[in-house]
């Protein structure tokens, strides 16, 4: 038995999308708990900038943008594949060379194979089919995926999900949709998401610490003056959504303010998803964050301006849930700014758009704080007021359900160790 592994990982990165940061430095940290040896190998879509990020060197970061799984590592794969039946070995770029020889690709994906994301299918089908060309074990760790009622979708995942080595489903919506698609009761299990799990140790960045370490005292005096904080966590995808539908999401943040800010409120914008330096929108809820402060100052009376702090800068996972742990009240559209909420028993509401994040609170008994962004007949004021008005009934009732989630969440890492420690040298 080897107490060194390697360790492939894809489908989470270091910069932009902080809850895939959240979800790859807990799998890197839960594994090397068991392994503490354990070879990690991250194929990043965004490698770059996560090798400028991250210092540790026994962590190796590879290019895993869509054209290069497409246009390089499936063909390269495919013909070493189609080679290896006759015998032949053939030499393989250093990123396909460290996959092969991997113990395990652990596809940490938020949500895959879901319907109305047909443009993400074939990303979803690259992440994991040069591994299984090369003949590594593929175990896809907690996500959502489904429904699979269109056709494209329900031919590939049916197809290659019942060529993973094992799958976990994030939630009971999931379950039932793996169920729909009639795969083996023994190929999948129930855990919740990875980040409940979470824990600032396991960082492996550092970003803007001083801009932080500034919010972080004035946050801490609002609440020496005995002010409630509330933070708000938007995005750039549900504001996109919105505006093809009803175009009012940046008004909810803005009549949140006006609603209580005369109330000894004070309010943090933060981003869940951050790639300071650049106008793209994709995984980059700064853009949003400067939109809905450049709205407020024409919107918000000025005494109510500075009861707003702004963080339109690169924040990774430690720095968002410091944050919300300040929080007495979180109102997001990400999902994983609503799980570091749950799990640092700040109280959410989330403004969304799959079922994602219905099925995660209902693991804490809170689907009703869930608000379809398209729907019109959702009374958002009164949720909130509500929220607010029982704030700490609801953090008792997340205390209540933590320990249970956190322990189905610890599933999918007593099945990887159990995996890896049954691998041979």
């Amino acid at each position: 038995m080897r107490s060194n592994p390697i360790v492939a990982i894809i489908g989470g990165t270091i910069w932009g999308n902080r809850g895939a940061e959240a979800m790859l430095v807990t799998t890197i940290g839960m594994i090397r708990r068991e392994f503490p040896q354990a070879q990690i190998l991250i194929y990043s879509y965004y490698p770059s900038r996560d090798c400028q990020l991250v210092s540790d060197p026994s962590i190796k970061i590879y290019d895993a943008r869509p054209l290069t799984l497409a246009l390089k590592y499936f063909p390269l794969a495919l013909i070493a594949s189609l080679l290896q039946l006759i015998g032949i070995s053939i030499p393989l770029p250093q990123a396909l060379s460290r996959l092969r020889e991997a113990n395990v690709l652990l596809d940490i994906g938020g949500i895959t194979f879901a319907d109305g994301r047909a443009v993400f299918l074939l990303f979803n089908t690259f992440t994991i089919l040069p591994a299984m060309l090369l003949r590594v074990p593929v175990i896809k760790l907690s996500q959502a995926m489904g429904p699979f009622r269109t056709t494209l979708n329900r031919i590939l995942a049916g197809y290659f999900l019942r060529r993973c080595e094992h799958i976990f489903a994030r939630g009971a919506i999931t379950a039932a949709h793996l169920q729909d698609l009639g795969l083996e009761n023994q190929k999948w299990t129930q855990a919740a998401d990875i980040a409940m799990l979470y824990e600032s140790a396991f960082s492996l960045s550092t970003e803007n610490t001083e801009k932080v370490q500034d919010l972080m005292q004035k946050l801490d005096n609002a609440k020496k003056e005995g002010k409630n904080i509330i933070a708000l966590s938007p995005s750039t995808l549900v504001m996109k959504k919105s505006q093809k539908a009803d175009n009012r999401y940046t008004d909810i943040f803005l009549n949140l303010i006006k609603q209580y800010g005369d109330k000894d409120t004070h309010f943090v914008f933060l981003p869940n998803a951050s790639r300071e330096g650049t106008i793209k929108t994709r995984n980059n809820d700064i853009l949003v964050i400067q939109e809905i402060r450049r709205i407020s100052q024409e919107y918000l009376e000025e005494n109510l301006q500075e009861v707003v702090e702004w963080v339109d800068y690169d924040i990774n996972s430690a720095a968002v849930r410091a944050i919300i742990e300040q929080a007495d009240l979180l109102l997001t559209s990400r999902f994983h700014a609503m799980i570091a909420g749950l799990a640092l028993c700040t109280p959410a509401a989330v403004i969304g758009w799959s079922h994602k994040y219905r099925e995660t609170l209902a693991d804490f008994s809170m689907e009703e704080l869930t608000i379809d962004y398209s729907s019109p007949d959702t009374n958002l004021e009164v949720i909130l007021d509500t929220l607010f008005k029982t704030r700490f009934e609801y953090a008792d009732q997340i205390r209540s359900h933590l320990v249970q989630v956190r322990k189905s969440s610890c599933v999918q890492f007593d099945y990887v160790k159990e995996f890896l420690t049954c691998v041979k040298n």
